[in-house]
């Protein structure tokens, strides 16, 4: 708990509604409630049997007219580094592409509860973002601009062949990588749009299309509970998650789904972004985050 100096200066400079919803998010931890939710929801999952595309996907003629013989061969260098096993993390020098632990994994609330749970993890890197960029998948949209250019299937071969590895070693709401709710939306959307550029591959088969899409549920599923820390932190996890949710009512096919990932993503746009255009975040980055 807060000091009574710095509860009452967190009551004044954030206002008493951010404060309030923390607090809800806290009660809902410590009750046991989001794993109560997890459990309960997964039998409520309905059956899915294709994606509704989220927008057309450009042509390869276009694609290659907007990036140029340069840019492509810029951007199969990448892809091939990807297809190899590597990737550059935040234009970095390329590392191994890895989503498995050598600690076992709890609940992600647990390390919530219990911070010191992630020191083995953090162990592993100097920076937790580290932890996290393989998990986000925006590596697969690489792969997938040049399986458009190319046709080649080795490249839907190994995003399967990741995405498989990811689910096997991080099952549904255990570990690191489903302990934060902006984490899980920013994958859920790049697993939306992999799935829309691999569609045509003959590595995309009917049962791995069908635990896509299992996952894909399994993503959304644990975005809504946790909104209430989204919102107390007013930022780009309010409209990261929101976002999510609304590209992910599209694919599935669920009214209500994107219904509430609509409402949230207006109301925090409508709450975020300044009469001049300003983000509420000072930051360029977070600003091109909420574009």
């Amino acid at each position: 708990m807060p000091s009574f100096p710095v509860a009452i200066k967190a009551l004044t400079q954030l206002g008493p509604e951010p404060i309030a919803l923390y607090a809800l998010y806290q009660l809902g931890l410590r009750t046991g409630h989001y794993r109560r939710s997890e459990t309960s929801g997964a039998s409520s999952l309905r059956q899915v049997d294709s994606l509704q595309p989220l927008l057309k996907l450009p042509s390869r003629e276009a694609l290659l007219g907007v990036i140029g013989a340069e840019g492509k061969a810029a951007l199969l260098q990448v892809a091939d580094e990807i297809a190899a096993g590597r990737i550059r993390l935040f234009g970095g020098e390329p590392v191994p592409l890895k989503f498995t632990f050598d600690q076992p994994l709890r609940h992600w609330s647990d390390y919530e509860l219990h911070p010191q749970l992630l020191s083995a993890f953090y162990s592993l890197t100097p920076d937790v973002k580290l932890l996290w960029e393989p998990a986000r998948f925006g590596w697969a949209l690489t792969l997938g601009r040049a399986y458009i250019l190319t046709g080649e299937e080795r490249y839907a071969e190994s995003f399967w062949k990741c995405f498989e590895e990811f689910r096997s070693a991080n099952p549904p709401y255990l570990g690191p990588h489903w302990m934060n709710g902006q984490e899980v939306a920013l994958r859920l959307m790049s697993l939306l749009w992999a799935a829309q550029m691999f569609e045509a591959a003959a590595a995309s088969n009917a049962g791995r299309g069908a635990l896509l899409i299992q996952s894909m549920q399994e993503h959304a599923r644990r975005i809504p509970p946790t909104l209430v820390y989204a919102r107390s932190q007013n930022n780009n996890h309010w409209v990261t998650e929101s976002a999510a949710l609304f590209a992910a009512g599209i694919a599935l096919g669920e009214p209500k789904m994107r219904a509430e990932g609509w409402t949230w993503l207006n109301r925090a746009l409508q709450s975020q972004i300044s009469s001049y255009g300003e983000y509420i975040q000072h930051s360029t980055n977070y600003h091109r985050v909420m574009l």
